[in-house]
């Protein structure tokens, strides 16, 4: 029973001095070089920018944003059809988008002012 304990400290004592000595190092390399930030790729980033451009209504037209909010809707229904249910406020909040997109649409452009120079 006590030759189990030893063991035991002895395994974890070992791994928490190589962890030590882990850190260490890494922030010995860190003092003597700087930071250089590198644009992440791969399809869990570009999900992540695609989400964050929807959000932040960069580069998707009303068009696009019209159709994924449609098709947010549609597999909502799915899910639950499949036995995921939602909240309703979830639900609201997919309707109001679609509404604010369709309102939006309907309203014509305003023209443009014309400037006279004398």
């Amino acid at each position: 029973m006590d030759m189990d304990i030893i063991l035991l400290t002895a395994i974890i004592s070992t791994l928490f001095i190589v962890f030590i000595i882990a850190v260490y190092r890494e922030f010995a390399v860190m003092e003597n070089e700087t930071y250089v930030f590198q644009k992440e790729t791969g399809p869990r980033a570009g999900l992540v920018n695609f989400v964050g451009n929807l959000a932040s209504n960069k580069s998707l037209t009303k068009e696009d944003k019209k159709l994924i909010y449609k098709a947010m809707h549609r597999n909502i229904a799915d899910m639950e059809s499949d036995g995921v249910y939602f909240d309703n406020s979830l639900k609201e909040i997919v309707q109001d988008q679609i509404e604010v997109l369709e309102q939006n649409e309907e309203k014509p452009l305003p023209k443009a002012k014309k400037i006279t120079t004398k």
